[in-house]
């Protein structure tokens, strides 16, 4: 079944995240909107205790500049008068002052209007009982103060002034209940807000949490698919790995069985035919000396064949092997593809190694059979060395070349017979094969080791 693959998110994710979205943006007005309104109220606070800040400035001057009359009436002392001058300066550029407050304000507007005719008309007084003592003295003033005129007047300037502090007062109780009611819906909505964002919160918690179960659960599976097939992989590699050495001993003894067939029947069969051929072409040569010269050629045709049936013997299983040892053959070996290749061959082999496991010392030979004839093949070389040591409780075989060697890319390639069978051949064995650039710069090296204490058990065991 054909399976299809999203390329884009889920739906529910872009909602949840425009709904997140929406969530911080909201939050964020509603936080702006709270400190607007928390800055204005400030404002109108500050405001309105400026207002009453000056309205008893204005209250104290005039207080200050009557108690200070008084004071100069009742001593004659001028420095009682401080005060009052004082207030005559301060008093109209409070009143500015608190006019520019009041500016937004109609009826607070019209109140401090009336207040400010009040005070006028208090200095005014002021200013005539100040005349009238300078004038007549003492009792001038107490004359005008029979009148009451400036008490009432006072009066009413107290009166103006409660009134105003009054309308502050309410004013700002208003815009503080204003302020207090906003809050409690700022509170209530961001209380909404976050139990939103919890919400959101939570449900991405179940989508990651589901999330993960989900991606733990797929690493289970695959890991328990991974494991069950690298166990399939490692049955069965080790499958053909005993196939494959099955193979090559059959290999082998198929080749041995062969080279004892062509050499029993076939080279007895070509040796009598040989011996009569020669002895008829004796008795011919005097009475038919024609048919004796085509005999002479038939034998002589016979011994190249038979010739040929040696090195197809020696080929499908080298006799010296088995009668000689390794060393033996491959310095036979070495000696005959120096003769066919014209190639040099230098040899390193100064130590007998005779009591190896045959299927070891049949391995080696076949990786030294293998290696010569790829260099006759692609080398392009002059000179090949070929050496046999122990070296770590086993045997190394080097075949080196100065041909032109060989690239990683060829040795990768899946047509590399001839180099996959020597490494399957030596790992079969319990060996292993490198094939890297040779010592000098140029060439190849191939390197062949086999332990002495596994090829044996290994060849027990890929027989049984």
């Amino acid at each position: 079944m054909k399976r299809t693959f999203h390329h884009s998110l889920p739906a529910f994710i872009t909602i949840i995240f425009a709904l997140c979205a929406v969530i911080l943006v909201g939050n964020a007005i509603s936080l702006y909107n709270n400190l607007l309104s928390l800055r204005n109220t400030t404002s109108w606070i500050e405001h309105s205790w400026d207002v009453k800040d000056r309205l008893k400035n204005v209250n104290v001057l005039i207080m200050d500049a009557e108690s200070s009359l008084r004071g100069y009436y009742l001593s004659g002392n001028k420095t009682y008068l401080g005060p009052w001058l004082t207030a005559q300066e301060k008093i109209d550029p409070e009143f500015k002052a608190m006019a520019e407050l009041l500016k937004d304000n109609p009826v607070q507007s019209k109140s401090l209007g009336e207040l400010k005719t009040l005070f006028d008309k208090k200095i005014q007084l002021m200013k005539e009982g100040l005349a009238a003592f300078n004038d007549g003295g003492l009792d001038q003033i107490v004359m005008l103060a029979k009148t009451a005129e400036g008490r009432s007047t006072m009066d009413e300037i107290r009166l103006q002034v409660v009134i105003m502090e009054s309308e502050e007062n309410a004013l700002l109780a208003t815009r503080s209940g204003s302020f207090y009611q906003r809050y409690r819906i700022a509170v209530a909505v961001g209380m909404a807000i976050n139990i939103m964002a919890l919400l959101v919160l939570v449900l991405f918690y179940q989508l990651i949490a589901r999330s993960f179960f989900k991606r733990l659960a797929a690493e289970r599976q695959l890991k328990a698919s991974n494991e069950h097939l690298e166990a399939r992989v490692l049955a069965r590699t080790e499958q053909l790995s005993i196939l494959s050495h099955h193979l090559i001993n059959v290999a082998e003894q198929e080749k041995a069985k062969l080279a004892r067939e062509l050499h029993d029947e076939l080279g007895s069969n070509l040796t009598v035919l040989a011996m009569d051929i020669s002895m008829v072409t004796e008795k011919l040569r005097q009475i038919q000396p024609e048919l004796a010269e085509r005999l002479q050629r038939a034998s002589a045709t016979i011994k190249t064949t038979i010739g040929l049936k040696r090195r197809i013997i020696e080929n499908l299983r080298p006799s010296v092997l088995d009668t000689m040892g390794l060393a033996a053959s491959l310095m036979e070996q070495a000696s005959e593809f120096e003769n066919i290749s014209s190639l040099r061959v230098n040899t390193d082999i100064s130590e007998e190694f005779d009591k190896i496991d045959p299927s070891a010392a049949i391995a080696l030979f076949r990786v030294a059979q293998e290696a010569l004839t790829n260099v006759a093949k692609y080398a392009q070389a002059t000179q090949v060395w070929i050496t046999l040591q122990a070296a770590d409780q086993g045997l190394r075989l080097l075949i080196a070349d100065d041909g032109i060697g060989i690239t990683a890319d060829a040795l990768k390639k899946s047509k590399s017979h001839g180099v996959i069978g020597m490494r399957e051949r030596m790992l079969l064995l319990g060996g292993n094969l490198t094939v890297t650039p040779a010592a000098n710069g140029r060439g190849t090296m191939i390197d062949a080791y086999l332990p002495f204490n596994q090829s044996a058990t290994q060849a027990d065991a890929a027989a049984e």
